[in-house]
């Protein structure tokens, strides 16, 4: 039983030390010089360095509200727009009137055809904002593609519309401008 008992002990004992003379031997083959590799983020020439990551947020976050994926989709009925696009002119009509009673004149564009207002800095329609603010925006927004023009002398002046539903020739506003001409149904109304 002496003979078992002292192999159980001696053979963990001969594998540790056999271990130990093989790292020993591959330490000494090397030049006792073994290093590890370089640690992540730390490589000279690394493809793809290392980010360390943001720290999340504690608490509750808001679940983000639903978007429409639907791009082309278009509010309400086209007729309703073109309605409240007549009702926009004719109140535009109005508040140019009041302006030149105040100022004596209208802003001039010297009969060009410019937008009501998408310019700030540019369009002369912005200075209906005294007499009228805000100043009325088309039903599908983006006042550049689907907004309102204006063109005046000074004494008088004239509002464009873009409507969606076909109308009859005779409706039609006659214009020189070429992107007016670009679009199918234009209406206009003009100051006394």
């Amino acid at each position: 039983m002496n003979s078992r008992r002292s192999w159980s002990i001696a053979l963990p004992v001969i594998a540790v030390a056999a271990a130990l003379l093989a790292i020993l031997a591959l330490d000494l083959a090397t030049g006792g010089e073994a290093e590890p590799g370089e640690y992540l983020g730390e490589a000279k020439n690394e493809r793809f360095p290392y980010v360390a990551p943001t720290a999340t947020p504690v608490g509750l976050r808001p679940t983000p509200a639903a978007r429409p994926t639907i791009t082309g989709a278009r509010p309400g009925d086209p007729n309703e727009r073109d309605g409240k696009r007549r009702t926009d002119l004719l109140l535009l009509v109005e508040a140019a009137g009041r302006l030149k009673q105040q100022d004596g004149s209208l802003p001039t564009t010297n009969g060009n055809v410019q937008t009501l207002c998408a310019y700030e800095d540019l369009d002369q329609g912005c200075a209906l904002k005294d007499v009228l603010s805000p100043l009325p925006l088309d039903p599908l927004g983006s006042p550049v593609q689907n907004g309102y023009w204006y063109s005046s002398s000074g004494q008088k002046a004239k509002f464009y519309a873009s409507l969606e539903v076909e109308i009859p020739e005779d409706q039609r506003c006659a214009t020189e401008d070429a992107e007016l001409k670009k679009r199918a149904y234009i209406i206009c109304v003009e100051t006394p």
